[in-house]
């Protein structure tokens, strides 16, 4: 099972929390994969998808940061070996009656694009590209390692973002 500590839960000025986190209640647990007393959702896109998930009636089972996967990453000339853990594991019997094993990731979409260079350089813009940068770079080789890992164990490996939420009517599979 994934790492799954309780959200940070920063407040505002007004001393109420900074965002929207929390333990997820679930409504099947029949379907969850593991413990049903640590998961908890650190925004509300990934709320909305638990929720999502755990109403649907195709969804056969499924878990949060269930899957663990091995990557390494090169920094500082340095390469270090970490783990990465995607938001949701999920098994859904698709319409012709074959399961899809799916791993998901939820990002804000700016972290699914490369930054663009600020139009004003001063050194606190220059810091916070260089910071997205190594975000962006350090993201791409994640979900590369990751998409590698889920095909060869036959698991689809998808990213969504905000947008995905747009439209209520959520549908992945």
């Amino acid at each position: 099972m994934g790492y799954r500590a309780a959200p940070n839960s920063p407040k505002d000025s007004k001393g109420r929390d900074k965002y929207f986190q929390g333990k997820y209640e679930l409504i099947n647990p029949e379907k969850y994969l593991g413990s049903t007393d640590s998961i908890y959702y650190r925004s509300s896109w990934e709320y909305k998808l638990y929720h999502w998930i755990d109403i649907n009636e195709r969804v056969l089972k499924w878990n949060v940061e269930g899957i663990t996967i091995p990557y390494e990453y090169e920094e500082n000339g340095k390469w270090t070996t970490h783990r990465y853990f995607p938001d949701v594991y999920c098994e859904v019997q698709k319409l012709d009656g074959t399961i899809s094993k799916t791993a998901i990731e939820i990002k804000p979409y700016n972290e699914t694009i490369a930054p663009e260079t600020p139009k004003k350089e001063t050194p606190k813009s220059l810091i916070n590209h260089e910071y997205r940068l190594r975000l962006f770079l350090k993201n791409i080789n994640k979900w590369k390692t990751a998409k590698e890992f889920c095909e060869r164990r036959g698991i689809d490996f998808i990213i969504i973002t905000e947008k995905f939420f747009d439209d209520k009517n959520v549908k992945i599979f």
